[in-house]
């Protein structure tokens, strides 16, 4: 590594700095060594060009690194199609000259334009840039290539979507220097950049003001954040592949983004909408931005945002007239609409023990009752939201959900659910194996009088079974469950 990247980097088992390192790696994407810490002792290793100060990583790092393992394309096996695999990270984003799907064109092109966008009348010139989720490495090629010293941070180091990548631009004499770390915990001296630059990666975070916190903290007095293509929330939108396997896709509007990024002490002063119908934000914020001011761009933005807000129910049916005439069901309706209208609104049919074959308990996201071979009593699949009606718990104070998984599934292990009341979350479990589950949740402390409307959120381990081989099943499936009881 080179000495100025030494001087800013900090141990992430101490906090020290004065790090060394045992070899200096110059111009080898290959190389192996090693980075030390003389304070307590510290050894983290550089493998291919790639610092690894991923150290302790926390659940949902665990939990993101798996579902990005089970999402990327499956790697290159021959020599040829590693060539043919360096042909494309080399000429992402425009990838000019590839045969891909016109799908796959569009977006990498639409995400290429929105981050050159960004950058657009900025020097980089001699500035230290730090990449967020630099993944692929074609942005850090990108801003080295316009003359910046890049430092690139991610937590996959493959070579098929994650940092390993970066050795095909170092072999074409593109200087990135690549780091193995947790985005929320920089292994860096504070004011140690110029520029934090960030592209699809700042929504992948469970914890938006500890990331921006930290931007800020390693980013210099009058330094840049620059994101691009980050997703903004849309009613009914379409759940991304990623987040079916698992991974982390929040999304905000454009109102909560500004906030967020106002309280982690920022100033915003561009910001630009991305083009068609895709809800999409690209921004430009400062650090210590002085006094506020309107953002450039920050009017039409709103105004194509909240059009795409209004336009959000159509695109909703649009998709699910496709689907129904694709032979594909959209997310179920309750099997009896009745049983369950009337419970919802008097109580009728409900009783202390939801039983799969009463329909006035299972609301909006069950499909119908099934009894596979091999299993004793019938159960229902959830969908990624379902609701579920109770009598009032009178004197009870906790409910118990029996809830399964079933080999093949899920993506990602484990399958975490959680319990919802009127929008308050009631609590969270894990599901860590397979086979049936009595899961307790507490209830409020204050009971409904007619009626306990409850929904079964299922935050990451859905999928459909025609992904995982298992025939013609189109279905989008949660988590099976046999029964609901105080």
């Amino acid at each position: 590594m080179d000495p100025w990247i030494l001087e800013l980097m900090l141990c992430p088992r101490c906090g020290s700095g004065g790090l060394t390192a045992s070899s200096t790696p110059k111009g080898d994407a290959g190389v192996e060594g090693n980075v030390l810490c003389p304070l307590c002792g510290g050894d983290y290793r550089v493998r291919k060009g790639i610092a690894d100060f991923l150290v302790d990583p926390t659940p949902e790092v665990v939990r993101e690194r798996e579902a990005f393992h089970g999402f990327r394309p499956g790697e290159p096996s021959t020599p040829g199609e590693w060539e043919e695999h360096r042909r494309t990270i080399l000429a992402l984003p425009m990838l000019e000259g590839r045969n891909l799907p016109r799908r796959d064109l569009d977006t990498w092109r639409r995400h290429g334009r929105e981050a050159f966008g960004i950058c657009e009348g900025v020097d980089f010139r001699d500035l230290r840039v730090l990449e967020l989720g630099a993944g692929r490495c074609w942005f850090s090629a990108h801003l080295a290539r316009l003359g910046a010293q890049v430092v690139a941070v991610d937590i996959l180091e493959d070579e098929v979507m994650g940092l390993g990548c970066g050795r095909f631009f170092e072999e074409e004499g593109i200087r990135i220097h690549r780091v193995l770390c947790d985005m929320h915990r920089l292994p860096f001296r504070d004011g140690s950049f110029d520029v934090v630059a960030a592209t699809a990666t700042l929504h992948h975070s469970p914890h938006l003001p500890v990331l921006l916190g930290e931007a800020w903290r390693v980013l210099k007095p009058g330094g840049l954040l620059l994101a691009a293509n980050e997703p903004l929330y849309i009613p009914w939108r379409e759940t991304p592949e990623e987040e079916r396997k698992g991974a982390h896709e929040g999304a905000y509007t454009l109102w909560s983004w500004l906030a967020h990024l106002r309280r982690a002490g920022f100033r915003v002063t561009l910001v630009r909408a991305a083009e068609g119908l895709v809800a999409s934000l690209a921004f430009r914020a400062v650090k210590d931005g002085g006094a506020p001011g309107r953002a450039r761009g920050l009017l039409p933005g709103s105004a194509r945002y909240a059009f795409l807000l209004a336009l959000s129910p159509l695109q909703a049916a649009r998709r699910g007239a496709r689907s129904l005439a694709a032979g594909r069901p959209m997310l179920p309706l309750p099997q009896d609409k009745i049983a369950y209208l009337k419970a919802r609104m008097w109580g009728a049919g409900l009783e202390e023990a939801a039983r799969v074959d009463n329909p006035a308990h299972w609301g909006p996201g069950w499909y119908p009752p099934e009894r596979p071979a091999g299993e004793e009593n019938p159960f229902r699949w959830s969908g990624p939201r379902s609701r579920i009606l109770m009598p009032p718990p009178r004197e009870a104070e906790s409910l118990v959900l029996e809830l399964a998984t079933f080999h093949p599934s899920p993506w990602s292990r484990p399958v975490v659910v959680e319990l919802r009341h009127k929008g308050k979350k009631l609590g969270e479990a894990q599901l860590e194996r397979h086979g049936w589950h009595a899961i307790g949740f507490n209830l409020p402390l204050r009971s409904p009088k007619r009626v306990c409307p409850l929904t079964l959120v299922v935050r990451s381990g859905y999928f459909r079974p025609s992904e995982l081989g298992v025939g013609g099943d189109s279905r989008l499936l949660g988590v099976a469950c046999r029964g609901v009881r105080y």
